[in-house]
């Protein structure tokens, strides 16, 4: 099985939307951590023009990578210039800490099709 690591950098205002479309499409492992930088847009408001984003890691199978990547790319968009970017990596292995044990195909979830809300 291939694992792919998908690091998603994001319009703090758009996380809780991202989760919530995540965990619809079945996919409930994730880290949220807040982060400051510049790239194509700076705050020219704030002295050291940083502006803060959500930084998302996701572990899924190869076939999904995309698939989540797709999902978080149009859940985000807003058709602004600071709305960040989406990297899918490769990992050699990822283990369980608490069974000590290589994760499987098993442990990954993505559903095409779910029931939202309109």
């Amino acid at each position: 099985m291939a694992i792919k690591k998908i690091t998603a950098i994001i319009d703090e205002l758009q996380l809780d939307d991202v989760e919530k479309k995540l965990l619809a499409h079945g996919v409930s492992g994730f880290t949220v951590t807040p982060v400051r930088g510049r790239g194509k847009y700076s705050n020219n408001y704030s002295q050291d023009q940083m502006i803060t984003h959500a930084h998302l890691e996701i572990y899924s199978n190869e076939n999904c990578a995309k698939k989540i990547a797709e999902l978080i790319m149009k859940t985000a968009d807003v058709g602004a210039t600071c709305e960040g970017l989406i990297a899918i990596s490769p990992i050699d292995e990822l283990f369980w800490v608490y069974q000590q044990t290589v994760v499987t195909e098993k442990d990954f979830n993505f559903y095409d099709h779910v029931n939202e809300a309109k």
